[in-house]
C-alpha cells in the first residue's frame, strides 16, 4: 500500500496578514488518495516492461493526465500571486517553495474561526480543455477550488462559468472529489465518502492501462515466469457490445441500482471488469431530465457517448463499436503529431467517410446521389448529417453518438418544446427555417412533413434557438455560429446581432461561447469583450456590438425574412424582442 502525504505543510494554526483579516492555514498532514495495488491491479509501470510503444501513446493521451498530483509538470494555470474577485470576495493564487497555494474565503464550513483560509493545491483534474484544482478540507475530503483554468483561452475562470449552470450570487457548494470525480477519473476507485477518515483509494490516479484491459497481475506473473501469455482483456478482440462497454463504464449516463449497491461501490469499488456485461454492474439510463437528455431521448451532455451509441441501429443491428472509429494507442506509423491524435484519438479513416462506407458500400459508389450535396462539401460528410454536434460540455459542442438520420420536429410540440434536439440540417444551414429543412427531407427522402406553426416555417431555426431556447440550446447554437462548415454554408454577415444578445446572457458559459464565436466573425475579432465583466459592462458591450454591426450595410443576400432583416437591411427589432420575451428561463444544469 502506498500512501501519499504532504507532511511538509504542517504550519502554524493562524496568522494575520499585515493588510488583511486573520487567515488560517491547515494544521495537519494532507492525506491524498492512496494508490493501492489491490484486486489484481498492479499499475501501469508493470506494463512498461513489454509494451513500450503502447505506454508511450498512452502517456501522450489525456486519459493519462486526467488526474494528477499538483506538481510543476502537471499544473497548467499561472499561480503567480494574482488576486481574483468572485461575488465580491477575493482569491489569491501563488507558488511557494515548489508548492501551489490558494488563499480564499472560508466557504466550506471548516472548523476554524478565521474568515479566510490558506490551503495547498494538492491535485488536478483535466489537461485538455480545462483544469480543476483540489485542496484539502478538515473533514478529510478534497474540495474544488472555485476557480478553474480554461486551457484553450489561457484564462482563469470561475468553476460556475465553465459549466451550463444557473446563475447565482454566491459560490456553489460543489461535490467533493471523493463523491463524484473519483468514479471515472481514476482506475479502480473506492471513494469511501461514507468513511472519510479512511480516505479514497485507487489503483492508479490516471485512467490507466487496467481501466481498459482489466487487472494485470495474472498476466504479468505469467509473462515473467515464462509460462506464456496470462489472461488479459484486449477490447479490440471482444464482441462489439462488450468492447464498447469498456468505454461505457465511464462514457454513459448511469447510476446504481439501489442504496445497498451505492454503499458497496463506495467501499469496494465497482464490480465491473473489462469484458463483463456492463448492465449487470451499472444501471444504464436511456431517459431522464432536461439536464441530461433531449426530448427524443438523446443525451445532450458530452462524455456520454456510449448512451447514444447503444441506441443506434448500427450498434443494435450491426457491429459498430467505439474502436471502429477510435484507437486508444497511436500506431507508430501514424504520421500525425501525438498532440493531434490525442485530441479525439480517432483512426485516420474516421476523419473521412471510410468508417461508414466500409459497411455502406452502395452509398459509397455514388455519395452525392444519397446526400444531395456536392461530393467535397461538408454536406457529403456522413458524420455531419448522422452524428451532428448536439451534445454540449467543456464549453463546446460535440458529436452525437446516436447515429440516426436527420428529421425535423416542431419546437412547440409540448410544454417542454425547448428541449427538442436541433436537427442536423439546421445546424449547418443556420440561415434556414425548419420548414425549409422539412421540405427538402420530404422531397429527397419521402419524410412526412411535421405540422409546423407559421413562425417555424418562416424564421431561421437558429434564430429561434438563439433567442427563445433554453441555456443549453443557446450555447449550442452560439458554438455552431462559429463552426466553419456552418459559416461557409450560411454566411456570417447576419450573425452579429444575434450573438450580441448573448453577450449579456445570464449564463456565464453561454456568454463565453458567444464571445469565442464573436472572434470568428469578420470585423469583430478585435471587438473588446470579457464574458466575466460586470452586468452593466456586459450590457454596454452587447449594445456596442449591435451598433457596430448596424453601421455596415447588410449585404443583399442577408436581407431576408428568415433572418428578420428587411429589404433596407434593418433588423425587425420588435419581433426579435418578442422572441426574447419567450425565452425559456427554466434553470438548466447540464450534468457533465
Amino acid at each position: 500500500m502506498i500512501a501519499l502525504f504532504l507532511g511538509a505543510i504542517l504550519l502554524a494554526c493562524a496568522w494575520t496578514a499585515a493588510d488583511g483579516p486573520q487567515v488560517t492555514r491547515i494544521t495537519r498532514p494532507v492525506e491524498l488518495p492512496q494508490q493501492v495495488a489491490a484486486d489484481g491491479y498492479v499499475g501501469s509501470k508493470s506494463c512498461l516492461e513489454c509494451h513500450a510503444d503502447q505506454c508511450r501513446s498512452w502517456g501522450a493521451s489525456h486519459h493519462r493526465r486526467m488526474t494528477q498530483l499538483a506538481e510543476p509538470d502537471s499544473v497548467l494555470a499561472p499561480f503567480d500571486g494574482r488576486t481574483m474577485t468572485l461575488y465580491d470576495q477575493s482569491y489569491r493564487v501563488q507558488q511557494r517553495d515548489g508548492q501551489y497555494w490558494v488563499e480564499m474565503p472560508n466557504l466550506y464550513g471548516d472548523a476554524e474561526a478565521a474568515p479566510r483560509i490558506e490551503r495547498p493545491i494538492v491535485m488536478t483534474t483535466g489537461s485538455h480543455n480545462e483544469q480543476i484544482y483540489w485542496f484539502p478540507s478538515d473533514d478529510g475530503s478534497l474540495r474544488m477550488f472555485p476557480w478553474a483554468y480554461q486551457i484553450r483561452a489561457e484564462k482563469w475562470m470561475p468553476v460556475d462559468a465553465i459549466f451550463i449552470t444557473p446563475p447565482r450570487d454566491s459560490v456553489a457548494r460543489r461535490p467533493t472529489w471523493n463523491h463524484r470525480c473519483v468514479q471515472c477519473h481514476t482506475t479502480l476507485p473506492r471513494s469511501h465518502q461514507f468513511n472519510l477518515q479512511q480516505g479514497a483509494e485507487v489503483a492508479e490516479l490516471a485512467i490507466s492501462c487496467e481501466a481498459c484491459h482489466g487487472p494485470g497481475q495474472a498476466h504479468v506473473a505469467s509473462e515473467r515466469s515464462g509460462q506464456g501469455r496470462g489472461a488479459i482483456v484486449n477490447p479490440a478482440k471482444l464482441t462489439h457490445q462488450r468492447s464498447s462497454e469498456v468505454c461505457g463504464q465511464c462514457h454513459s449516463v448511469h447510476s446504481t441500482f439501489d442504496d445497498a449497491q451505492a454503499h458497496r461501490l463506495d467501499a469496494e469499488g465497482c464490480s465491473y471488469r473489462p469484458g463483463d456485461d456492463l448492465a449487470k454492474a451499472k444501471k444504464l439510463l436511456a431517459e431522464g431530465s432536461v439536464d441530461q437528455f433531449w426530448s427524443d431521448g438523446m443525451v445532450r451532455v458530452s462524455g456520454r457517448e456510449y448512451t447514444g451509441l447503444r441506441a443506434s441501429a448500427c450498434y443494435q443491428q450491426g457491429e459498430i463499436s467505439c474502436v471502429t472509429c477510435h484507437e486508444m494507442h497511436q500506431p507508430v506509423d501514424d504520421p500525425r503529431p501525438a498532440v493531434e491524435w490525442a485530441n479525439d484519438q480517432l483512426r485516420p479513416e474516421a476523419l473521412t467517410n471510410q468508417s461508414c462506407t466500409n459497411c455502406h458500400a452502395t452509398i459509397a459508389a455514388d455519395v452525392p446521389a444519397h446526400t444531395h450535396h456536392a461530393l467535397e462539401s461538408s454536406g457529403s460528410q456522413c458524420v455531419n448529417c448522422h452524428m451532428p454536434h448536439t451534445a454540449f460540455g467543456l464549453l463546446k459542442a460535440s458529436r452525437s453518438h446516436w447515429i440516426d438520420s436527420p428529421r425535423v420536429e416542431r419546437m412547440s410540440q409540448s410544454i417542454d418544446w425547448n428541449s427538442a434536439r436541433p436537427n442536423a440540417c439546421n445546424l449547418c444551414h443556420l440561415d434556414q427555417s425548419l420548414g425549409w429543412s422539412a421540405n427538402h427531407l420530404h422531397d429527397w427522402f419521402g419524410q412526412e412533413k411535421p405540422d409546423l406553426p407559421a413562425e417555424e416555417q418562416e424564421v431561421a431555426a437558429a434564430i429561434l434557438w438563439l433567442t427563445r431556447g433554453d441555456a443549453g440550446q443557446r450555447a449550442l447554437l452560439a458554438w455552431h455560429c462559429g463552426w466553419s462548415a456552418a459559416q461557409q454554408t450560411s454566411g456570417t454577415a447576419w450573425m452579429a446581432p444575434y450573438l450580441a444578445q448573448l453577450l449579456d446572457d445570464p449564463y456565464a458559459a453561454v456568454r463565453f461561447v458567444a464571445g469565442q464565436t464573436k472572434d470568428r466573425l469578420p470585423g469583430f475579432a478585435d471587438f473588446p469583450y470579457d464574458s466575466l465583466a460586470d452586468e452593466t459592462v456586459l450590457q454596454e458591450r452587447a449594445a456596442a456590438m449591435l451598433q457596430q454591426w448596424s453601421k455596415t450595410p447588410a449585404p443583399p443576400k442577408t436581407r431576408r425574412a428568415e433572418l428578420l432583416i428587411d429589404a433596407d437591411g434593418q433588423l425587425d427589432q420588435d419581433r426579435i424582442e418578442l422572441l426574447r420575451l419567450l425565452r425559456d428561463e427554466r434553470p438548466i444544469n447540464l450534468a457533465e
